[in-house]
């Protein structure tokens, strides 16, 4: 793996943290392919490095053994005194790799840190429980707030003349309006006694919009009466909420396939589907990773 938990930066000065340390490195980024033939921790001492103060940037992950391990220095990785764990970090890189942009491939080693000392082993008489709750809000609010820029097509750049929180709200009113015309029609196929499996899928498009509004003012209202909201609440209210998100795309998939084998849908129909499966496709994709890093983080909160 490119990047190491234990290597921070303090302005011009690098160090490690092994171990509960803080020894000054030197460090350079070494391409992983290198050391493709590590295939157990007994090949680590052949890619040692001679200077105790070098570093690879490079974690080895021992599946079979299940720790981690430096691999400039071949020890394991510790922190807090606690070994740390292959599962852990792969926890870590689905969090971080999803909540932090990677700089030329290398994860943030701050981001691993960050993580394993708060939702990680490592964080265990560390943190008491509201300091975790707090750390818990943090993270939800700023998953979620991405999230929501995300959904919405929110950007810095695209839109500089506009605030987050009002293109938001613009595009939750896009949303209501897309919501009234799929229950429009939902209106007209039950009058007219319209094929019950195509009116279900029209239906079920209206609920996965109406739970995409209902995420993006849960989002807005983070802000809102902080000393009164409880962050694990709002952890499992959202990760509730991407769950049916997934179970509606699958109902949508199944639907829409039943209909085009039976031919039970029109050519302008099928066009006005087409056109919103792409964006159903996109939302799916969005609410699992958003399912997979806040049951990650509803893992490790007090219960």
């Amino acid at each position: 793996m490119k990047g190491c938990p234990c290597y921070r930066q303090f302005g011009n000065e690098k160090v490690c943290l092994n171990n509960d340390d803080v020894f000054p490195i030197n460090a350079i980024s070494v391409d992983p392919s290198f050391f493709e033939q590590i295939s157990c921790t007994d090949d680590l001492a052949e890619y040692k490095s001679d200077k105790e103060s070098m570093c690879y940037l490079l974690t080895y992950l021992d599946r079979e053994g299940g720790y981690c391990y430096c691999v400039s220095q071949g020890k394991r990785i510790n922190i807090n005194k606690k070994d740390v764990k292959v599962s852990e970090i792969d926890s870590a890189l689905q969090f971080v790799t999803t909540t932090e942009k990677n700089r030329d491939g290398v994860i943030c080693s701050d981001c691993l840190y960050k993580y394993l000392r708060t939702l990680g082993e490592a964080s265990e008489g560390f943190l008491t429980d509201s300091e975790r709750v707090e750390i818990v809000a943090s993270y939800v609010k700023d998953i979620s707030t991405r999230m929501a820029a995300e959904l919405s097509g929110y950007s810095e750049n695209s839109f500089s003349d506009e605030n987050y929180e009002q293109h938001v709200q613009l595009y939750i009113q896009k949303l209501n309006q897309t919501r009234s015309q799929w229950a429009s029609l939902t209106m007209k196929l039950k009058e007219k006694n319209g094929d019950k499996i195509l009116t279900e899928l029209v239906d079920h498009y209206r609920a996965l919009h109406r739970l995409e509004v209902v995420f993006l003012f849960q989002v807005l209202s983070l802000d809102e009466n902080k000393e009164e909201s409880d962050p694990l609440e709002t952890l499992r209210f959202m990760i509730g909420v991407s769950e049916k998100v997934i179970v509606l795309s699958d109902l949508i998939r199944e639907k829409t396939h039943d209909l085009l084998e039976r031919k039970a849908m029109n050519k302008e129909l099928q066009d006005s589907f087409r056109k919103h499966s792409e964006k159903r496709k996109e939302t799916e994709y969005k609410f699992s990773n958003l399912v997979k890093v806040l049951s990650e983080i509803g893992a490790h909160s007090p219960s």
